[in-house]
């Protein structure tokens, strides 16, 4: 499959931003990248997909901030889930910047992503959600750590947490990277700002089709199974935005079950953790914090306190404590 490189682009080239649009990447935008790397050798090749269903007011500012990237080597697809808002009109917009696109109705996120790489062929592959936006000067950043770190097979870096109704809450979180590769399954990296080779790919689909939330921590697993070297960059590479719809934030239960499913597929366990931790002490956690009757609420918190005592014992420190953060505060959130 060949290469197709988005057509060369400026601020000029691009539709107007919309009336009161400013900064990155409406009216400012880095210089293009030369031809080359400053050494000389080539840019790998960066395939980049956007899946989107219905993100119409969102997915203009994600196409400029990959279009105006200056990036030379850069091969851009967005897979749209058949939107009936603006989405397309917008795409039409900035069809002749683009590598392709398609708008037809799909399985989900996890089929429009697998199509999406499908498509492509540069060796660096990333997806950028419909709501998303990559930095200023990312995709020079991301290739020149592949091109000094030949042995790297993944680069994750710091991501801008911006809270469309909650703005005090906007932070910058950086990958919590110490031991992370005993539990690649939690949450530590964002994956906006995870970049990776697709010659670490050894399967059909990139993500799994049944999986619908934790299709990245799922792949991340993969990754790490598969040997992969890991980059951790502190630069931050992509804001991902909380609208309130985001399915991180709406998916709760499914989440948790989507987490034991990709647990038990990457850690052999004659007993499963998740099993202990959904079916026991879960229900004792939020039985202490949510039920009318004090004394229920005490003797469960000792009873949880139990059982936690009796799984550190039996289980790795490490998935202990992981899954019941993760199980935690997707139940309470």
């Amino acid at each position: 499959m060949s290469f197709l490189t988005v057509k060369p682009c400026s601020l000029a080239d691009l539709p107007a931003p919309p009336a009161g649009r400013h900064g990155w990447p409406w009216d400012s935008a880095p210089s293009p990248l030369p031809a080359t790397a400053p050494d000389g050798q080539p840019w790998p090749e960066i395939s980049i997909i956007t899946p989107s269903y219905n993100q119409g007011q969102y997915i203009e500012e994600t196409i400029r901030s990959i279009l105006l990237q200056g990036y030379p080597a850069l091969e851009y697809f967005i897979i749209d889930g058949g939107s009936s808002d603006a989405t397309v009109e917008i795409i039409r917009k900035y069809e002749p910047w683009l590598s392709g696109w398609v708008s037809e109705k799909d399985k989900g996120q996890s089929d429009a992503i697998n199509k999406g790489f499908a498509r492509t062929s540069g060796e660096i592959f990333n997806w950028m959600c419909s709501d998303d936006v990559i930095t200023a000067g990312a995709l020079e950043k991301v290739a020149t750590t592949f091109l000094n770190e030949p042995q790297t097979g993944a680069v994750a870096g710091a991501c801008f947490c911006q809270y469309d109704d909650e703005p005090e809450k906007n932070v910058v979180r950086k990958v919590e990277w110490k031991g992370w590769e005993l539990t690649p399954y939690a949450a530590a990296i964002w994956q906006p700002s995870c970049y990776f080779r697709r010659s670490l790919i050894g399967r059909d689909d990139l993500v799994l089709r049944h999986l619908h939330f934790c299709m990245d921590r799922e792949l991340w697993s993969y990754l790490c199974a598969r040997g992969a070297k890991w980059w951790w960059e502190d630069e931050v590479l992509s804001v991902y935005r909380f609208t309130g719809a985001n399915k991180s934030m709406v998916g709760k239960q499914k989440i948790i079950d989507e987490l034991d499913t990709i647990y038990r597929s990457y850690v052999p366990e004659r007993a499963p953790l998740p099993f202990f931790l959904k079916k026991i002490w879960l229900p004792l956690v939020l039985a202490n914090i949510r039920h009318k009757s004090r004394l229920v609420r005490f003797l469960s918190l000792g009873a949880s306190r139990a059982v936690a005592m009796v799984l550190l014992a039996l289980y790795p420190r490490e998935r202990v404590r992981a899954l019941q953060r993760e199980f935690y505060e997707y139940s309470v959130w």
